[in-house]
């Protein structure tokens, strides 16, 4: 057989006939790191709801290397990459909250800015210099008595940690149209998917 010689603008995954599936995968998981868990692909932004954006990244890189079966080459690759991407379920912390920008760490207040691989990212940065949000204080001042406040305080941060330790609920009761429902709304913002809202009627169906 006639040997190939190695062109040296070839990437270490190719040899000039076949690409090395397996090499392949460890390189792409190093330009983008990914883990995959219960069969979901997770970046640091949460998990992959739609897999073509990675499948598009994995034919722009091969393409020129690929003669026929581009799609199934495609395919072949993804599933490789979620083998070496596997990795056990994220564990549950109760002492960080991530966001966008980095983790922060309830025990100590600390803020770590590097991100971390989680189950539920908020989409809310933080800002330790954020000002003091008066419209929404207006906003409570105005909703609920002064003595009530402190513990609506308590209560939206008890839903940043992934615990039901405090076993309470709270119900905010009165009438239409006086803006309880810009709390949920509030809420919504801050949690993202985590969060979710609608009327008691659709919850008893």
């Amino acid at each position: 057989k006639k040997n190939i010689s190695r062109n040296p603008l070839w990437p270490d995954w190719y040899n000039g006939k076949k690409i090395d599936e397996v090499q392949f995968g460890r390189a792409f998981l190093e330009q983008w790191p990914l883990k995959c868990v219960n069969g979901t692909l997770y970046t640091l932004d949460g998990p992959v709801e739609d897999e073509s954006e990675i499948k598009q990244r994995i034919l722009e890189n091969i393409e020129e290397y690929v003669t026929s079966g581009l799609s199934k080459k495609v395919t072949n690759i993804l599933e490789t990459i979620k083998l070496l991407a596997f990795s056990d379920p994220f564990p549950i912390e109760q002492d960080c909250i991530h966001l966008q920008n980095g983790v922060y760490h309830l025990p100590d207040g600390s803020f770590q800015e590097s991100r971390l691989f989680c189950q539920n990212r908020l989409p809310v940065k933080y800002d330790p210099k954020a000002p003091s949000p008066d419209r929404w204080l207006t906003f409570l001042h105005e909703l609920l008595d002064d003595a009530d406040i402190p513990t609506l305080q308590e209560y939206l941060g008890y839903c940043l940690i992934p615990s039901t330790k405090g076993q309470k609920m709270m119900l905010i009761v009165g009438k239409g149209g006086e803006g309880k429902s810009r709390i949920g709304l509030v809420l919504k913002r801050l949690m993202g998917d985590a969060a979710s809202n609608g009327s008691v009627q659709k919850v008893e169906n």
